[in-house]
Protein backbone atom coordinates (compact mmCIF):
# COMPACT_ATOMS: atom_id res chain seq x y z
CA UNK A 1 0.00 0.00 0.00
CA UNK A 2 1.31 3.41 -0.96
CA UNK A 3 1.90 5.94 1.77
CA UNK A 4 -0.49 8.80 1.93
CA UNK A 5 1.21 12.18 1.47
CA UNK A 6 1.64 14.05 4.72
CA UNK A 7 0.26 17.52 4.84
CA UNK A 8 1.58 20.21 7.12
CA UNK A 9 -0.02 23.29 8.41
CA UNK A 10 1.05 26.26 6.32
CA UNK A 11 3.57 28.55 7.95
CA UNK A 12 2.23 31.91 9.06
CA UNK A 13 4.34 34.79 7.84
CA UNK A 14 4.31 38.33 9.16
CA UNK A 15 2.32 40.94 7.29
CA UNK A 16 5.09 42.46 5.18
CA UNK A 17 2.71 44.93 3.55
CA UNK A 18 2.74 46.93 6.77
CA UNK A 19 6.55 46.74 7.13
CA UNK A 20 8.09 50.19 6.95
CA UNK A 21 11.56 49.98 5.43
CA UNK A 22 12.21 53.65 6.12
CA UNK A 23 11.36 54.31 9.75
CA UNK A 24 10.21 57.72 10.86
CA UNK A 25 12.11 60.03 13.20
CA UNK A 26 10.64 58.54 16.38
CA UNK A 27 11.44 54.98 15.30
CA UNK A 28 15.00 55.97 14.31
CA UNK A 29 15.57 57.57 17.72
CA UNK A 30 14.29 54.44 19.46
CA UNK A 31 16.45 52.19 17.25
CA UNK A 32 19.54 54.32 18.00
CA UNK A 33 18.95 54.11 21.76
CA UNK A 34 18.18 50.38 21.65
CA UNK A 35 21.34 49.57 19.68
CA UNK A 36 23.52 51.74 21.92
CA UNK A 37 22.09 50.08 25.04
CA UNK A 38 22.63 46.64 23.57
CA UNK A 39 26.28 47.40 22.79
CA UNK A 40 27.15 49.13 26.04
CA UNK A 41 24.79 48.01 28.76
CA UNK A 42 23.50 44.53 27.88
CA UNK A 43 25.07 42.11 30.40
CA UNK A 44 23.96 39.11 28.32
CA UNK A 45 26.25 40.02 25.41
CA UNK A 46 29.60 38.20 25.38
CA UNK A 47 32.52 40.45 26.24
CA UNK A 48 35.45 38.35 25.07
CA UNK A 49 38.46 39.69 23.16
CA UNK A 50 36.91 39.00 19.74
CA UNK A 51 33.65 40.73 20.65
CA UNK A 52 35.63 43.71 21.96
CA UNK A 53 37.64 43.89 18.73
CA UNK A 54 34.43 43.89 16.64
CA UNK A 55 32.98 46.66 18.82
CA UNK A 56 36.11 48.81 18.54
CA UNK A 57 36.37 48.35 14.76
CA UNK A 58 32.65 48.80 14.07
CA UNK A 59 33.30 52.10 12.29
CA UNK A 60 36.18 50.59 10.30
CA UNK A 61 34.07 47.69 9.10
CA UNK A 62 30.78 49.49 8.45
CA UNK A 63 31.91 53.06 7.90
CA UNK A 64 31.64 56.05 10.17
CA UNK A 65 28.77 57.28 7.99
CA UNK A 66 26.68 54.26 9.04
CA UNK A 67 27.29 55.04 12.70
CA UNK A 68 26.65 58.73 12.07
CA UNK A 69 23.30 57.84 10.53
CA UNK A 70 22.35 56.08 13.75
CA UNK A 71 23.81 58.23 16.50
CA UNK A 72 25.12 61.61 15.32
CA UNK A 73 21.85 63.48 15.81
CA UNK A 74 21.33 62.21 19.35
CA UNK A 75 21.93 64.69 22.18
CA UNK A 76 25.54 64.78 23.38
CA UNK A 77 24.58 63.65 26.86
CA UNK A 78 22.78 60.47 25.84
CA UNK A 79 23.97 56.92 25.32
CA UNK A 80 23.86 57.05 21.50
CA UNK A 81 25.22 60.60 21.42
CA UNK A 82 28.17 59.76 23.63
CA UNK A 83 28.90 56.59 21.64
CA UNK A 84 28.91 58.67 18.46
CA UNK A 85 31.45 61.03 20.03
CA UNK A 86 33.67 58.14 21.14
CA UNK A 87 33.67 56.65 17.63
CA UNK A 88 34.24 60.03 15.98
CA UNK A 89 37.16 60.73 18.34
CA UNK A 90 38.70 57.30 17.69
CA UNK A 91 38.35 57.76 13.92
CA UNK A 92 39.99 61.19 14.07
CA UNK A 93 42.86 59.83 16.18
CA UNK A 94 43.44 56.94 13.76
CA UNK A 95 43.16 59.08 10.64
CA UNK A 96 45.30 61.92 11.96
CA UNK A 97 47.39 60.22 14.62
CA UNK A 98 50.47 62.40 14.05
CA UNK A 99 48.39 65.54 14.63
CA UNK A 100 46.57 64.00 17.61
CA UNK A 101 49.82 62.93 19.26
CA UNK A 102 51.48 66.32 18.60
CA UNK A 103 48.55 68.17 20.18
CA UNK A 104 48.49 65.72 23.08
CA UNK A 105 52.26 66.09 23.71
CA UNK A 106 52.01 69.90 23.50
CA UNK A 107 49.02 69.97 25.85
CA UNK A 108 50.65 67.63 28.32
CA UNK A 109 53.83 69.70 28.40
CA UNK A 110 51.75 72.67 29.61
CA UNK A 111 50.37 70.66 32.52
CA UNK A 112 52.53 67.60 33.17
CA UNK A 113 50.66 66.67 36.33
CA UNK A 114 47.61 65.79 34.26
CA UNK A 115 48.01 62.49 32.47
CA UNK A 116 45.60 60.18 30.75
CA UNK A 117 45.94 56.69 32.16
CA UNK A 118 47.02 54.18 29.59
CA UNK A 119 48.83 56.43 27.11
CA UNK A 120 52.46 55.48 26.74
CA UNK A 121 55.19 58.03 27.20
CA UNK A 122 56.18 59.52 24.85
CA UNK A 123 52.76 59.56 23.20
CA UNK A 124 53.55 59.04 19.52
CA UNK A 125 50.98 58.41 16.75
CA UNK A 126 50.87 54.65 17.34
CA UNK A 127 50.54 55.11 21.10
CA UNK A 128 47.57 57.51 20.90
CA UNK A 129 45.84 55.29 18.31
CA UNK A 130 46.31 52.29 20.60
CA UNK A 131 44.98 54.29 23.57
CA UNK A 132 41.88 55.25 21.55
CA UNK A 133 41.20 51.56 20.87
CA UNK A 134 41.66 50.63 24.54
CA UNK A 135 39.35 53.45 25.67
CA UNK A 136 36.61 52.27 23.30
CA UNK A 137 37.14 48.62 24.30
CA UNK A 138 36.68 49.64 27.94
CA UNK A 139 33.33 51.19 27.04
CA UNK A 140 32.20 47.86 25.61
CA UNK A 141 33.44 45.78 28.52
CA UNK A 142 31.24 47.58 31.01
CA UNK A 143 33.37 50.48 32.19
CA UNK A 144 31.51 53.10 30.18
CA UNK A 145 31.85 56.06 32.56
CA UNK A 146 35.61 55.50 32.88
CA UNK A 147 35.93 55.25 29.09
CA UNK A 148 34.10 58.56 28.73
CA UNK A 149 36.30 60.17 31.40
CA UNK A 150 39.49 58.93 29.71
CA UNK A 151 38.31 60.20 26.32
CA UNK A 152 37.37 63.56 27.85
CA UNK A 153 40.79 63.84 29.52
CA UNK A 154 42.51 63.08 26.21
CA UNK A 155 40.47 65.78 24.47
CA UNK A 156 41.16 68.32 27.23
CA UNK A 157 44.91 67.75 27.01
CA UNK A 158 44.91 67.75 23.20
CA UNK A 159 42.77 70.92 23.17
CA UNK A 160 45.43 72.75 25.19
CA UNK A 161 48.01 71.65 22.65
CA UNK A 162 45.73 72.62 19.78
CA UNK A 163 45.22 76.08 21.31
CA UNK A 164 48.99 76.49 21.69
CA UNK A 165 49.38 75.49 18.04
CA UNK A 166 46.73 77.94 16.80
CA UNK A 167 44.55 79.79 19.31
CA UNK A 168 42.45 81.25 16.48
CA UNK A 169 41.57 77.77 15.11
CA UNK A 170 37.85 78.06 14.25
CA UNK A 171 37.23 74.43 15.28
CA UNK A 172 38.92 74.71 18.68
CA UNK A 173 35.71 75.62 20.51
CA UNK A 174 33.86 72.56 19.19
CA UNK A 175 36.84 70.37 20.14
CA UNK A 176 36.74 71.76 23.70
CA UNK A 177 32.97 71.20 23.71
CA UNK A 178 33.54 67.55 22.77
CA UNK A 179 35.58 67.05 25.95
CA UNK A 180 32.93 68.78 28.05
CA UNK A 181 30.18 66.64 26.49
CA UNK A 182 32.10 63.45 27.26
CA UNK A 183 32.60 64.56 30.87
CA UNK A 184 28.90 65.37 31.24
CA UNK A 185 27.95 62.00 29.73
CA UNK A 186 30.25 60.20 32.20
CA UNK A 187 28.62 62.05 35.10
CA UNK A 188 25.15 61.19 33.81
CA UNK A 189 26.10 57.52 33.37
CA UNK A 190 27.33 57.30 36.95
CA UNK A 191 24.09 58.93 38.12
CA UNK A 192 22.09 56.37 36.14
CA UNK A 193 20.50 59.02 33.93
CA UNK A 194 22.35 58.43 30.64
CA UNK A 195 19.69 57.00 28.36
Amino acid sequence: MAQQPRFHKPAIYPDLDRFDSSPGPDERVQMAHDLAAMLVADPTRPRDAEASRRFVTLADEHGLETIAGLWSTAPAVSLPGSLWRLYALRTWIHNRSAEASAWFRAGRSQSPAEAVAGIADPPGPAEVADAADRILAGAFRGDYATALDRAAAFVAVAARGRAADDASDPELASFVQLGEDLTAAARAHRAGSLA
